[in-house]
């Protein structure tokens, strides 16, 4: 068995790896990262975010953030306005232009998946989302499943 999951891990891995560049590529070619599209994404859905709940909600320093917007704001795709009560707090607005980013993006988005799926049928499509699902539901279960409690343990045994 330990074979087997060594194999799947390395597929699941190359196949990860695959898709992360493939699906980079399509905002590289036009000077955008993923993170921007992240960003684009996030203001299309909720606008005018304060610019410390966009760090936290995506997960990124602050610092990295405002280089992100100083990009994004530079291409015209967002605007920064400050509050108008309390002048330390900046929104941020997504724009017409930043919205038909995002149209493409999804556009191309969806044309990718299309491609990367059109090779399974239906039914082994229904089978993936099940078994993703399930490996997800084993990752978030961390009641039960710590990676880094085991890794330090099998580490520390092994120096002994």
């Amino acid at each position: 068995m330990t074979e087997l999951s060594n194999d799947l891990f390395q597929t699941f891995n190359k196949v990860i790896h695959l898709y992360r560049h493939y699906y980079g590529m399509q905002f590289s070619s036009h000077h955008r990262s993923v993170s921007q599209i992240r960003i684009l994404k996030l203001l299309n859905r909720e606008n005018g975010q304060m610019q410390g709940q966009l760090a936290d909600t995506l997960d990124i320093r602050p610092s990295s953030l405002t280089e992100c917007l100083k990009k994004l704001e530079a291409k015209h795709y967002i605007q920064r306005q400050s509050d108008h009560y309390d002048k330390r707090i900046t929104h941020v607005f997504i724009t017409n232009q930043g919205r038909s980013i995002i149209k493409e993006a999804l556009d191309g988005r969806n044309e990718f998946t299309e491609t990367l799926f059109s090779s399974l049928t239906a039914d082994e499509q229904q089978l993936l989302s099940k078994l993703l699902n399930k490996l997800e539901m084993t990752l978030d279960d961390k009641q039960n499943f710590d990676f880094m409690a085991e890794f330090t343990e099998r580490l520390h045994q092994a120096k002994l």
